[in-house]
């Protein structure tokens, strides 16, 4: 069918529009890392109909921009289209993109490169070439030209979450009258929408016929606000539902759009939505994919593996479901481990009858997947569990070390098999290094903390027969102070406003799909205000996004 692809693309102007597409118009530049409030970018003041706002007058708008959608969502997106099937044939086809700051859907790293497009090409021949016709697009009459009609306008609005223009139907139809029989047709406007910038992007443009009015207000359409709000909520176009309010014009205002949040966070997609922002926040990937030493931890096996993933991905559902769904109770809640459970060998003594010992378990942080993940391959990696505290919970930044740095510790390699010191005296040489100490000092102490908990998570008090120190610190945050073991460090966390703030900006990045600006610190400020000052739900931070001006408009840059 490889013909059909450039017919397709000739009458559509589809992959051709895509290579002029490297990246967003008005999107954000890379950052090396999320900035708390008061480092944000863009913004003219404006409200949009139905524009909502925070605590406080902020209303600072991004920029119009387009952005490509993540293999995750264009798979979304093919999966409702087509079947599961072809959701996984396009995982399979498309390269993963790097997760920054624990986000896949970045702007500013969703390019389109020639490999791309060739890939998309392939993938919508192929995926076109394997579609079920009969279920698709069914026709009982000789007269195929009506139900090749109805589906283009069926299939494309589903596609592309609104009606087609009637250049769009042209094009379509154009390409459909190029098939030799009903199901070829159909055949070549799957391959034609598949491959389509209209599919493959998320546009914030506002409407073509809105009046230029340099750095004024455009208002993003009915169709553009369902789609923002369903990719947040459900990683794909909007359902019929969401569509059918935004035909009705119930999205114009603020109360419209928190009642469709309400019921799309209800679903287990939106569940989903949410679980996926808490991974990001605390920069988790699958377990099944961190690499352990086997002659450290022969105990990590794939049994074992898959357990810690399903205790903690069943932490986090429960928290946002069962829960009282607030940052605090990440911190604060004792997880509910079975006696049987598959880590009752990790666990030891810390799980008893009662449960587990809540001195040395309580919250996200104690939780062996979490450990495991934010560890070395072959000891417990303070300095990897350091900067998920500094980096991911706090939002401080902490650059890479200098080339000069990096050639010393080269001299002053930590040895895995030596038994004779403890992973913290190992680590010492970097607080004793003048070239180290300056940035490991703001981090390593809080790993240190840690060191009660091995590799994988499991409690000790002595490491190669030698007694193991876990006293720690946390220094430059609103709980400076010393710890000793994740519960108390997560006691502190619990409470900390900076923590708070860092989850806003965090999920500032996932919903806008772009790190904070200079511009966007007011938004930042109005959201945390309202985040704290409501008892820090984790479902408030949808609500204050999708009722704040910055949701439903963008400033006129045209």
């Amino acid at each position: 069918m490889k013909s059909a692809i450039w017919r397709s693309i000739a009458l559509s102007g589809g992959l051709s529009l895509l290579a002029g597409c490297q990246g967003s118009i008005g999107g954000a530049e890379p950052s090396s890392a999320p900035l708390p409030p008061g480092a944000a970018g863009s913004g003219s003041v404006a409200t949009p109909p139905g524009g909502g706002g925070g605590a406080t007058a902020c209303q600072a708008l991004p920029a119009r921009r387009i952005r490509r959608l993540a293999r995750r969502e264009y798979a979304n997106v093919v999966s409702d289209l087509l079947g599961a099937a072809a959701a996984d044939a396009v995982l399979a086809a498309l390269p993963v993109e790097p997760r920054v700051r624990g986000f896949d859907n970045q702007d500013a790293f969703l390019f389109v490169s020639g490999p791309f497009q060739e890939a998309v090409a392939e993938l919508a021949a192929t995926l076109a070439a394997k579609a079920d016709v009969a279920a698709l697009a069914p026709c009982s009459t000789s007269d195929t030209q009506p139900c090749v009609a109805s589906f283009i306008r069926s299939f494309g609005s589903r596609a592309y979450g609104r009606d087609l223009t009637q250049d769009e139907l042209d094009r379509a139809t154009s390409v459909a009258a190029l098939g030799e029989s009903f199901a070829v047709s159909v055949r070549l406007v799957i391959e034609l929408v598949l491959q389509s910038p209209n599919l493959l992007y998320l546009t914030e443009l506002g409407s073509p016929n809105a009046p230029v009015a340099a750095q004024a207000t455009v208002s993003l359409t009915s169709d553009e606000l369902a789609s923002q709000l369903s990719f947040l909520l459900a990683g794909t176009r909007p359902d019929v539902t969401l569509r059918e309010a935004a035909k009705n014009g119930q999205l114009a205002t603020a109360a419209g759009l928190r009642a469709q949040a309400e019921r799309m966070l209800a679903q287990p997609s939106g569940v989903a939505a949410l679980t996926r922002f808490i991974v990001g926040w605390l920069d988790l990937g699958p377990l099944s994919d961190m690499p352990k030493s086997a002659e450290a931890f022969p105990e990590f096996t794939d049994t074992v593996a898959s357990a810690m993933q399903a205790e903690l991905d069943g932490f986090v559902t429960e928290q946002l479901k069962g829960g009282d769904g607030t940052l605090p109770s990440f911190f604060t809640t004792v997880p509910a481990t079975a006696l049987a459970s598959p880590l009752s060998a990790i666990y030891g003594a810390d799980l008893q009858m009662s449960g587990l010992d809540p001195s040395r378990r309580r919250g996200v942080l104690s939780l062996p997947g979490l450990l495991t993940y934010h560890s070395a391959d072959a000891h417990s990696g303070p300095v990897e569990r350091g900067l998920l505290v500094r980096r991911q919970l706090l939002c401080q930044d902490v650059p890479p070390p200098p080339q000069s740095a990096l050639d010393r510790i080269a001299n002053l390699p930590v040895d895995d098999l030596d038994a004779a010191h403890t992973t913290r005296q190992k680590f010492a040489a970097h607080v004793n290094e003048p070239s180290c100490k300056a940035c490991h000092q703001s981090f390593d102490p809080i790993g240190f903390g840690l060191e009660d908990m091995d590799g994988l998570g499991r409690y000790r008090t002595t490491e190669h027969g030698l007694p193991v120190d876990s006293h720690g610190e946390l220094t430059g945050t609103d709980v400076d102070g010393p710890f000793e073991g994740p519960a108390a460090l997560s006691a502190k966390l619990a409470q900390s406003k900076q923590v708070a703030a860092c989850m806003v900006s965090h999920f500032f990045e996932l919903a806008l799909a772009r790190p904070a600006g200079v511009d966007d610190a007011c938004v930042l400020d109005a959201w945390t205000s309202d985040f704290v000052a409501g008892g820090q739900h984790i479902e408030d931070l949808v609500f204050a996004y999708v009722t704040h001006p910055a949701f439903g408009a963008r400033k006129d840059d045209r």
